[in-house]
């Protein structure tokens, strides 16, 4: 009895030495190796596309609120003349009338470029010297100069009544160039400076693209007599902007104005970007038809197709050289 008591004693000890160890190994088994911390990345931030739309409306806008302030993009050609004959190469001046009459005679230091081709050479003009744009009567330089300006060159105006009327009738000065000079022979000195300026440029190119195709958008003088006969019998047939000053001269809106047109002064246009119907011709006028050459630019720049400018203006084209009637006080 003894005998089989120890016995029992020493089994019993063994099975809780192994039980002991065996927790205890099973315990050293359920602790955690130490690991590195498990940081997790930050998820990157994908920006936002910008809205083509958008950005085109916003450098619309800025033009507008710019005018405000004061100027119009309109250098007098008596100042460009002081600074041709001061320095000519303190300036740039893209002469876009036809080949031919830049062949025959330009102004000293000037450069060629069709109409259609100016926007597919932005990278040639120059940010840091004053650039003009001149046409014949001031009227083409008023789109290329709005183009040019949404595309960020604010050191582009265009010329006073352009060289026909202004440099050479009105100021009485000389073209002392002949041959060609064209523009695209200049260096390559520009490029977008934002994601902005690049949507820009894109839509000015493809602008370019639509004048070499013809869609201009002048109303000429022989039809604005038919303009006239069109808003008489149906005045919603049209939407007129007069966007010269409201009151203050004595060419402002409530001195005379074309019956059932709408003043909305050139530096106030922004505000009526978003009213602007799309189902019937939009037209703009202005004194000359040079600031209403500048408001189409922008329309067209943000795919106003129906978008017109009174060529020459309510001054000098309704009244002064065709006579239609006007509402006076």
């Amino acid at each position: 009895m003894k005998k089989s008591y120890l016995l029992f004693l020493l089994l019993a000890a063994v099975l809780m030495m192994f039980t002991v160890f065996g927790c205890a190994e099973e315990a050293v088994e359920e602790v955690p190796v130490d690991e590195e911390p498990v940081v997790e990345e930050p998820e990157e931030e994908v920006e936002e596309a910008l809205d083509p739309d958008e950005v085109l409306m916003q450098a619309a806008i800025a033009y507008f609120d710019n005018i405000a302030t004061g100027g119009n993009n309109i250098t007098n050609f008596a100042e460009i003349k002081e600074m041709v004959d001061a320095d000519p190469e303190s300036l740039l001046i893209i002469d876009i009338r036809s080949a031919d009459d830049f062949e025959e005679g330009h102004i000293t230091g000037s450069v060629y470029a069709d109409r259609s081709e100016v926007a597919g050479l932005m990278n040639r003009i120059p940010r840091d010297i004053p650039v003009f744009i001149a046409c014949f009567t001031g009227q083409n330089a008023g789109y290329t100069t709005a183009y040019l300006r949404m595309a960020g060159f604010d050191n582009v105006t265009s010329m006073l009544y352009g060289i026909n009327l202004g440099w050479l009738e009105r100021g009485e000065f000389t073209l002392d160039g002949s041959g060609m000079n064209h523009m695209n022979e200049l260096p390559e000195v520009s490029a977008p400076q934002s994601e902005e300026e690049e949507i820009i440029w894109a839509r000015a190119e493809a602008y370019g693209e639509e004048i070499a195709a013809g869609q201009i958008g002048f109303i000429p003088l022989d039809a604005h007599a038919e303009l006239y006969a069109d808003m008489q019998a149906d005045p919603e047939s049209v939407i007129l902007y007069d966007i010269r000053a409201a009151t203050g001269g004595d060419h402002d809106f409530d001195q005379y104005h074309i019956e059932h047109s709408v003043n909305v002064p050139f530096g106030q246009f922004g505000s009526v970007l978003g009213e602007i119907p799309t189902d019937k011709p939009a037209i703009v006028a202005c004194y000359s038809g040079q600031t209403s050459a500048q408001t189409l630019g922008v329309l067209r720049m943000l795919g106003f197709d129906n978008a017109r400018s009174l060529l020459y203006g309510v001054r000098d084209g309704w009244v002064e050289r065709n006579d239609l009637p006007v509402v006076t006080p």
